[in-house]
């Protein structure tokens, strides 16, 4: 007997290998994504075709400021349920949120169970905002790497600064791969595009590279 559907999904991130793993997630627990956006414009000037029950956000959706398209979106649409995502949860995160009616909010290290609990609260109408509990030293460590100058040459993304990060640090991709909820075959592929795009053939060299020039 095939189970009834629990509620349309939009996934608004620009990491698209981020939120074609996170689709896989929430068609296995039975919701159905409508659509994935990856910038803010397209995303607000959708939204009211869509007509999705929640939209889960990435609060860096928007290079400009962060939480701008949760902004926007509060403005053109109150009444629209938002799940928000960030690489790290502190006090200034659950204050924006509370500011702006978000429903909810997950670290992106969610557990599949932690995503989906919230996911259950925000579709009966409540608000999965749990206080952060970590310490600033856990929660500084989880912040994304800054771009420096050499690293926006070269287009490297924030993910892959992170990844890069973690070669340095000694983690093979099966370490890197659960720290980062992706599966292997991911990891494997940023790290060939990040060598295509740094112009190395081999992480030893990249990891060197990486050391040298990019942190």
């Amino acid at each position: 007997m095939e189970q009834l559907k629990k509620g349309t999904i939009i996934i608004a991130d620009a990491d698209i290998a981020f939120a074609n793993s996170l689709e896989i997630i929430l068609n296995q627990a039975n919701y159905t994504v409508i659509d994935k956006i990856s910038n803010r414009k397209k995303l607000v000037n959708n939204l009211l075709e869509l007509n999705a029950d929640i939209i889960i956000i990435d609060y860096n959706l928007s290079k400009e400021v962060e939480g701008d398209a949760i902004m926007e979106i509060r403005r053109k649409y109150p009444l629209q349920k938002l799940l928000m995502l960030t690489y790290f949860a502190n006090l200034d995160v659950f204050e924006f949120c509370m500011q702006y009616s978000v429903n909810g909010f997950q670290s992106k290290d969610y557990s599949t169970e932690e995503l989906l609990d919230a996911l259950d609260i925000i579709m009966k109408g409540g608000f999965a905002l749990p206080m952060p509990h970590k310490s600033e030293a856990e929660i500084n460590a989880e912040k994304p790497p800054i771009l420096n100058a050499m690293g926006r040459k070269l287009k490297l993304t924030l993910r892959e600064m992170q990844i890069i990060k973690y070669l340095i640090d000694g983690h093979t991709n099966k370490k890197i791969a659960s720290e980062l909820y992706r599966t292997e075959t991911d990891i494997d592929d940023y790290c060939t595009s990040i060598l295509e795009k740094v112009g190395l053939t081999q992480i030893s060299q990249l990891v060197a590279f990486g050391a040298n020039t990019l942190f």
